[in-house]
């Protein structure tokens, strides 16, 4: 029974068995090159897909089933999402643990006043000389130093225990050995940036066609489309397109700007960027409405007649008017959404939708297709029927709209990351070890030096200071 307790005595706390097969997990390789994997092909997908269109915009692009994916999958606000969020979380736990894992006895050993050695590390390093001078052991010290010093070292005598010999210790390039800790710094305030940004920043679009103004979030201000047009090269093929941007603040323009891709329009935190073109998939700026007599042979009553967006206009020969008040591009009826969509952008089933008025009297609200006129009465009961003859489409500029709070946390990582690279692969960590023992002769001195990194370099360098510490401590003793 004894036996027993003690061993469930031994036995890890449940508590501590999680903790340690978490610390495990995150304190992985493999998941940070996962992870940042995960976060390359989502943020290409973000990329790809617009954030934060309508419905109908997603529909009019992607057509209903890809739609449905979006939306399932919050691609459609992926900067704001939940499992995004959690993604960046898990990255920054990775590297703070990993760091924690791997670097406090590098700090404790860098950041120690006055390293302790052992006496034969000397005669083990590859890069080693030895020679003996005449003069005192303070004086073979003080023109060591000089040497050193001169080279760029910082020199410091070391704790031996015992009698001499004497020990100095030279380096320089020791906050080369910090570049990853600069990295992972800059990668956790990247990550923060990333954070921040999503949390309390959006990302947005907006179609606006040519004259028109779009509301912002957020703001007290709109954007309006004063112009729209596109370059192109001798060769036909679109060279840039370009809008000119106002902002109007209380009916005043108060900031204009023309925009074109990958020069956005800045204004109060919140960047404008040109994104897209085309022509709008839910609206028109005016179709042609013909009206005809149903039979045989549909003979026209008239001329077509031209009605703009929302304008009631009547049909000379009927007792009817029309109003033009719904189109959608490529038609099509979503049975779950309850609603008539345009399943892409495209005019590949343009349809429009009237308001048919007989008086004052709404009489019927039919869709007229303009691939396939008449396949459905227009006006039940009547003797007349309409058909599109034509309409015309209204251009838009599509605009990308961007809050990041977390932008300058970004650019500040940014930075130290650029200091991380350059003190990671630019700057060396160079030690120097010497021995200074008396001897019949003089004072006997052996150097021994290592490097982190680039160690051929390294031993051009070592010859060269071990020439000039023979030369500057005083005269060498031939042996």
């Amino acid at each position: 029974m004894d036996k027993v307790i003690a061993a469930a005595a031994q036995e890890k706390p449940l508590f501590k068995v999680l903790g340690s097969k978490l610390w495990a997990f995150f304190n992985s390789l493999k998941l940070t090159i996962s992870l940042l994997i995960t976060l390359a092909v989502v943020s290409i997908v973000g990329t790809v897909i617009q954030q934060g269109q309508s419905i109908d915009a997603y529909l009019a692009e992607y057509g209903t089933e890809w739609t449905r994916i979006i939306l399932l999958l919050n691609f459609n606000d992926m900067y704001h999402s939940t499992w995004f969020t959690a993604i960046l979380v898990m990255v920054a736990v990775n590297i703070v643990i990993c760091t924690l894992e791997r670097f406090p006895a590098k700090w404790r050993t860098l950041l120690r006043a006055k390293p302790s050695i052992d006496p034969g590390i000397i005669d083990k390093l590859s890069n080693r000389d030895s020679f003996i001078v005449e003069g005192s052991t303070e004086t073979v010290v003080e023109g060591l130093t000089r040497v050193f010093k001169k080279k760029g070292y910082r020199v410091l005598p070391l704790d031996t225990e015992g009698d001499p010999p004497l020990f100095l210790h030279a380096w320089k390039g020791k906050i080369g050995r910090f570049g990853s800790d600069f990295t992972h710094l800059s990668l956790l305030l990247i990550l923060l940036g990333a954070i921040v940004g999503s949390l309390f920043g959006y990302r947005d679009f907006r179609a606006i066609p040519l004259g028109e103004k779009a509301e912002i979030p957020e703001t007290e201000y709109e954007i309006r489309l004063d112009n729209f047009w596109i370059d192109y090269y001798d060769t036909g093929q679109i060279k840039q397109f370009n809008s000119n941007l106002a902002v109007v603040k209380a009916g005043e323009d108060v900031f204009a700007k023309h925009i074109w891709v990958n020069e956005p329009l800045h204004y109060e935190g919140i960047r404008f960027y040109q994104s897209s073109y085309g022509w709008l998939w839910d609206r028109i700026a005016e179709a042609d409405i013909l009206a005809v007599k149903k039979g045989e042979k549909r003979e026209p009553v008239g001329s077509p007649v031209n009605a703009k967006w929302d304008e009631l206009k009547s049909l000379p020969g009927t007792p009817y008017s029309v109003k033009v008040v719904g189109y959608a591009a490529d038609f099509a009826y979503d049975d779950e959404l309850g609603r008539v969509v345009s399943q892409s952008a495209e005019t590949n089933n343009p349809a429009v939708r009237l308001e048919v008025y007989e008086g004052d009297q709404i009489v019927s609200t039919p869709w007229l297709f303009f691939n396939y006129p008449g396949i459905f009465p227009a006006i039940p009961g009547s003797d007349y029927d309409l058909i599109l003859a034509g309409f015309r489409g209204i251009p838009y500029s599509g605009i990308a709209i961007t809050k990041d709070p977390g932008t300058n946390i970004v650019w500040a990582g940014s930075i130290i990351m650029g200091f991380g690279f350059i003190f990671a692969f630019f700057v060396n960590y160079k030690r120097v070890w010497v021995k200074i023992k008396r001897s019949p002769e003089g004072c006997e001195v052996t150097l021994g030096g290592m490097i982190n990194k680039n160690q051929l370099i390294f031993e051009k360098e070592f010859k060269e200071l071990a020439k000039a510490a023979r030369g500057g401590c005083g005269s060498e003793v031939e042996r």
